[in-house]
């Protein structure tokens, strides 16, 4: 299963640098605590870590619906996501899919750039 999940990473890498980002968060913030990260986080990322362990990613929903993601960071908790940061760029994995009663953005998040999944009707 790891074989197939690392030659799945390499061709999305692969696509992911053939794209440009529909939209790109301006930077990211390293904060103590989630009272740390101001109701309004804008287009930055915010990522709140204790002891060097990321704990939460907290950014807006990319597709402007004033959405607050708060992305769980921590191993222990489920679903939770993996952070790499590299370069003061973050990137999320696996993607970001809001709940459809929301907005229903699906996208993946590299080096601070978003990309879009491709959208699927409800009948398929």
């Amino acid at each position: 299963m790891a074989g197939l999940k690392d030659a799945f990473e390499h061709v999305f890498r692969r696509w992911v640098r053939k794209q440009r980002p529909s939209f790109t968060y301006a930077k990211v913030r390293i904060v103590e605590s989630m009272s740390d990260v101001p109701a309004e986080v804008g287009w930055e990322i915010f990522v709140v870590r204790r002891n060097s362990v990321p704990l939460w990613a907290v950014l807006q929903c990319p597709c402007r619906c004033g959405e607050r993601l708060n992305v769980n960071l921590m191993r222990t908790a489920k679903p939770h996501w993996v952070l790499s940061l590299k370069r003061e760029k973050a990137t999320l994995s696996p993607s970001l899919w809001v709940t459809i009663n929301k907005c229903g953005s699906h996208f993946w998040l590299v080096d601070n750039g978003v990309f879009w999944a491709p959208r699927r009707s409800m009948e398929s």
